[in-house]
């Protein structure tokens, strides 16, 4: 989580799944079936795909230009990565599509000739896998292989993809909060160039982790929360956003934050009620 642009390459490179046993998902890779079948964690996944664009070659070394310059070429690049091979759904007032083929000569790694995105190959290659290695894969992940749930993800993913591209300021959206392409490139702006180096604790805060004698799943959360915190703390508050789906993603299990955080010492984490899939939290480490 705190090497983001690990996770901007996880969000675009070609994805290899390898499933070791039943009991973990995490050769998904950061994603997990509640953000597939209900598009959580998205404005996650956004941002720091933004920020990979807007302020980084691919190598990885920051690009020469004023990414300011570049926010009309980040809303394409995020139009490739969501895009379908059909255009199943279209707003043509607005003239908001969801199948994008004309970009692949931009972003040939992104979305090929047919429009068919990055996610959309992702979930199929993933689908494809699940379905061969079935013996290897827990039945909860089986769903993932039959046509009807894939249909559905599609079509929940069509409406989705006219969602994003709505202007910030735009009235036809029934969302109080809704996700978009514009927002966010505003917070990839403001946050700058992607960490490329991990938040590591020191002795001593493992050690203090340890002294709370959790169990050992529990311990793995905490030391990933108080990574997370320490890279995002901001000095003018004690407070970070934490963003639950996308941790419970990086840490193989959809339900990881679910079922460890009650787990987690009072005097170690303060939280706010959860909104969205997400949590402010203050952390005593």
């Amino acid at each position: 989580m705190t090497n983001e642009w690990l996770e901007f390459k996880a969000y675009t490179d070609i994805p290899v799944f390898n499933a070791e046993n039943k009991q973990s998902t995490a050769f998904m890779g950061r994603f997990t079936t509640s953000m597939i079948k209900k598009n959580k964690g998205f404005n996650r996944v956004f941002t720091i795909l933004a920020r990979g664009f807007l302020f980084h070659n691919t190598d990885g070394t920051l690009r020469k230009e004023d990414p300011y310059t570049l926010t009309d070429e980040a809303r394409k690049f995020l139009c490739a990565w969501c895009s379908m091979p059909n255009e199943t759904v279209t707003d043509k007032n607005l003239r908001f599509y969801t199948s994008f083929p004309e970009l692949n000569s931009e972003f040939p790694d992104i979305v090929d000739e047919n429009g068919a995105g990055w996610y959309y190959r992702y979930l199929h290659t993933l689908s494809e896998y699940i379905s061969k290695h079935k013996d290897k894969v827990t039945k909860k992940l089986h769903i993932l292989t039959e046509k009807k749930t894939i249909k559905d993800i599609e079509s929940k993913w069509s409406k989705k993809v006219i969602q994003f591209q709505y202007l910030l300021y735009s009235d036809s959206s029934n969302a109080d909060f809704p996700l978009l392409f514009d927002t966010a490139i505003a917070d990839a702006l403001v946050l700058g160039p992607l960490r490329i180096e991990k938040i590591s604790l020191s002795e001593e805060q493992i050690y203090r982790i340890k002294s709370y004698m959790t169990d050992i799943k529990t311990e793995k959360l905490m030391i990933a929360i108080a990574e997370y915190y320490i890279a995002n703390h901001e000095p003018d508050s004690d407070w970070v956003i934490l963003p639950r789906t996308n941790i419970s993603a990086y840490l193989g299990s959809a339900s990881y934050m679910d079922s460890y955080e009650s787990k987690i010492p009072e005097d170690f984490m303060t939280k706010k009620p959860e909104n969205n899939g997400v949590s402010a939290v203050k952390v005593n480490i």
